[in-house]
């Protein structure tokens, strides 16, 4: 008997495959590694490489036997599975059976259960549709952002007096239950921002106050993060865990933000000579800028509903029974039937999308080329440099750039899903009926929220 490969269908997600194998079909595969086993065997009382064969079987043949017979089913199921072009979810498991006994038996049957990925029909359309909300930047947002841009091309002033948005700087000093500096204690030059001041009464006490006052607090009640506190003593945070003293604090200077005036001079250094001429064409332009940021968010929102439209109307069944027992299988962890029941629901609705997806895919040919990735990988690699000052590197260091991150299977693996999410939004728009709707970002979170 040589090896034969049959499949009998339970129901249409169901099916049993069954591996028929005989001697004939691995013990030339078990011969050939016995006695390359047998060329570097090193056996007390043996030279190296004129151990016996009979020796080598008797310690080896056995593992040797188990080991190449599984290779061979290995092969033989996936090469199955891709010649037959079944369309299977999660592995196959084997089926329980007859105790195996590997010293004796020389023919084998292994069976295995497969779950079936169901058939079904996309029901898209432009009768079906999906909003699509273009949001808008409102008066409060632009007075915002204009005021973000003023203060990054602002100068730093060193005034007199502190107010409420200020920088100051000074010199921490740990204090006794008697308000006198603790001989060796804590004690460290720092900068406070007053935005980082939780108690009012406190804050209020910084503003007006001018250089070479001094200001007590118990750090711990002062500020909001612990472990901005503990940077500003200049301790660990265990250290700082442990802290229960009061400190004073004297004002050396004050740091303030004067931002730049809204005039022809910061319009020329933001947009360029003559590109904007008044404040009113200021206001037009950075409410594009902001409203081209928020496509991202509108263009999510829009594929969200759209993946909740199409889990909502498509309907087929899944093997149940099959998938709970494979993810049993899988578990890094042992885990009961009934833990898996449990979270089931959920997995259900994962799989069921990543289905509907797959089909969309496959039948209109949604795929991302390694050149796409790198594109986007570069595009990436430009953005961030922009952000933090840097210019952008030359395009052959760049494409270099793009391939050492596309060797990190994470980054990669983010970036495909990153450039198909993209075409999987472009395929929506082209294939449902769009209502767009205007609205506010505050409303739009709201909204996302909701």
């Amino acid at each position: 008997m040589l090896m034969n490969i049959s499949k009998q269908n339970i129901d249409s997600l169901n099916a049993i495959l069954k591996i028929e194998l005989s001697r004939a079909d691995y013990q030339e595969r078990v011969d050939t590694v016995l006695a390359d086993y047998r060329k570097t065997a090193d056996m007390p009382g043996f030279r190296k490489g004129k151990v016996p064969m009979g020796v080598v079987k008797k310690r080896y043949g056995i593992p040797v036997k188990v080991e190449e017979i599984n290779k061979i089913i290995s092969d033989s199921l996936t090469k199955y599975i891709i010649d037959e072009k079944l369309d299977i979810l999660g592995n196959p498991l084997p089926k329980e059976g007859e105790q195996i006994d590997w010293e004796h038996q020389e023919d084998f049957v292994f069976e295995y259960e497969l779950g079936l990925s169901p058939s079904f029909e996309l029901k898209i359309s432009k009768k079906n549709k999906i909003d699509y909300y273009n949001i808008k930047a409102d008066d409060v947002m632009i007075d915002r952002y204009a005021e973000d841009i003023a203060k990054r091309y602002g100068k730093m002033s060193s005034p007199d007096k502190v107010q409420e948005k200020d920088l100051v700087y000074g010199t921490f000093q740990e204090l006794d239950a008697e308000g006198l500096a603790v001989e060796g204690g804590v004690t460290n030059q720092a900068s406070v921002s007053l935005d980082a001041v939780k108690i009012k009464k406190l804050k209020n006490e910084f503003i007006g106050s001018e250089k070479s006052a001094v200001i007590i607090l118990d750090p711990k009640k002062a500020f909001e993060n612990d472990t901005d506190a503990a940077a500003m003593l200049n301790i660990g945070k265990e250290a700082y865990a442990d802290l229960k003293a009061n400190f004073s604090f004297t004002i050396d200077n004050i740091s303030r933000m004067q931002p730049a005036e809204l005039n022809t001079e910061l319009f020329d250094k933001v947009y360029g000579q003559g590109v904007v001429k008044n404040e009113k064409e200021f206001r037009v332009k950075i409410a594009a800028e902001a409203e081209q940021m928020f496509v991202g968010d509108a263009d999510r929102k829009f594929q969200n509903d759209a993946v909740d439209f199409l889990l909502e109307k498509t309907s087929f069944d899944l093997p149940e029974a099959f998938l709970k027992r494979w993810m049993q299988t899988v578990s890094e962890k042992p885990v009961t039937l009934d833990e898996i029941e449990k979270d089931f629901e959920g997995y259900k609705k994962s799989l069921k999308w990543q289905i509907i997806e797959n089909k969309i895919a496959k039948e209109n040919n949604l795929s991302v080329t390694k050149e796409e990735a790198v594109a986007e990988t570069k595009k990436l690699i430009r953005a961030q440099m922009a952000q933090y000052g840097q210019v952008s590197p030359e395009e052959e260091q760049l494409e270099k750039y793009a391939h050492q991150v596309l060797t990190n299977k994470e980054e990669e693996k983010n970036i495909y899903d990153r450039i198909f999410a993209s075409k999987l939004t472009v395929f929506f728009k082209s294939v449902f009926k769009i209502n767009e709707k205007e609205i506010s970002y505050e409303n739009f979170i709201k909204l996302a929220q909701s």
